[in-house]
């Protein structure tokens, strides 16, 4: 396959044209300077603008975080009052319960009292009435018996009737015992609902006291939150302002950069083979492809082969160095004028990030030759081991494309 060639001729009119526009180079060099900085400039006001627009997302995530706990922990509490107030009203219903049942009992013991009364008092009657009996009454009652069998009647009747008035008035007692212990029990019990039901009111008034305090949290959270919303929308026009400025310097660069290749395309300068290769003779991996997304948002202008510092760069095909420079984003850089192919396209190819160069502008190289090293000069982000990578970038009618569409991995 034929390769491109730099002929004797071409040699001698890239020597006049070094020798002949040596004061427009100096100032070529002032203009690249000036766009370099120009663009790094905007990208250091990009980087700022984004990194306080990211620190005012942040601060929104906290803040909405927090608002998502004392949400999460005003719910849990106003579930816990939802119970303490069931339990109220069931501790309520239960002291009524028992204040009743002790008001029944202390009641019942004091009809069972009143009852022992009334009967202790006829004992005491009858027991009366029998003392008579005994001071001589009861033997003119005995003198008045018929017969025999009434005499024995009398006094049986009588013993039986001791007997009976004993043993109701025992009875009686137990009962009042019993009813004197159910009510010690009742009241008791109504002592210990009243203590439960202080305690769930001391609970209700301590989560309402919480409940409270959360609102005021929330509300304060939510102030916050509406207020870091309105500095970051604020914010957002501060960041995308930069970002625009940040686009057109580099826009600038790069019209710069195609303009200074389009010096080296010439009529005479024609790429016989589109049979690119790598400009590496290995690699590590591709760290980013074409048109993925840098930190900043914006689609990758070329492919990033990540490798050990130092690893020689070739030039993938013939052509004129257009540029051998340190540019700021791009740290050490090579740019390949390739000149127009038989497709009727022309193409040019730039190397970033070099840890040096091995051409200078204006002169000629040849598909494999060596142009630089691999470095991690420039700008330089997110390839792992210390940042070493070469960037490529393709362009085919000063447009960027997708170098692994051309040159083989």
């Amino acid at each position: 396959m034929k390769s491109f060639s730099i002929g004797p001729a071409l040699l001698a009119a890239g020597l006049l044209f070094c020798t002949l526009f040596a004061p427009f180079g100096a100032y070529a060099d002032n203009k690249k300077d000036e766009l370099s900085a120009k663009q790094n400039q905007a990208q250091q006001a990009y980087n700022e603008a984004r990194q306080e627009l990211e620190e005012l997302q942040n601060q929104q995530n906290e803040t909405q975080s927090q608002i998502d706990q004392l949400q999460g922990q005003s719910a849990e509490v106003a579930a816990q009052l939802s119970d303490i107030y069931t339990a109220l009203q069931d501790a309520q219903r239960l002291l009524d319960e028992r204040a009743a049942a002790a008001e029944q009992a202390a009641q019942a013991l004091a009809d069972k009292q009143a009852e022992y009364d009334a009967s202790l008092a006829r004992c005491k009657n009858q027991m009366g009435a029998m003392q008579l009996l005994d001071g001589g009454g009861s033997i003119a009652l005995l003198l008045q018996a018929r017969s025999l069998y009434e005499m024995l009647t009398f006094a049986e009747t009588l013993r039986e009737l001791a007997a009976h008035n004993s043993a109701a008035l025992a009875q009686l007692n137990t009962e009042a015992e019993a009813l004197a212990a159910a009510r010690t029990e009742a009241q008791t019990a109504a002592e210990e609902a009243e203590t439960a039901r202080a305690a769930l009111d001391a609970q209700q008034a301590a989560l309402q006291t919480t409940q409270n305090e959360l609102g005021s949290a929330l509300q304060a959270a939510n102030t916050a939150l509406t207020e870091q919303q309105a500095a970051e929308q604020a914010q957002a026009v501060v960041t995308e302002a930069a970002r625009k400025a940040y686009l057109q310097a580099t826009a600038d660069l790069d019209a710069y950069a195609r303009a200074q290749s389009s010096k080296y395309t010439t009529a005479d300068l024609h790429l016989t083979s589109l049979a690119f290769r790598c400009p590496l003779d290995s690699y590590g991996r591709i760290t980013t492809q074409f048109g993925e997304a840098d930190p900043w948002g914006i689609p990758h202008r070329g492919t990033d082969f990540a490798a050990p510092g130092g690893t020689p760069v070739y030039a993938i095909a013939d052509g004129i160095v257009s540029a051998a420079a340190a540019v700021y984003s791009y740290g050490n850089c090579v740019q390949i004028s390739h000149g127009t192919a038989d497709d009727g396209n022309t193409y040019d190819s730039l190397y970033a990030h070099l840890s040096s160069i091995a051409v200078s502008q204006g002169s000629a190289v040849t598909k494999g030759q060596v142009i630089g090293y691999v470095g991690n000069t420039g700008n330089v982000y997110s390839t792992g081991g210390g940042g070493y990578h070469l960037h490529l970038e393709l362009r085919v009618n000063r447009a960027r494309v997708n170098p692994l569409s051309y040159v083989p991995q």
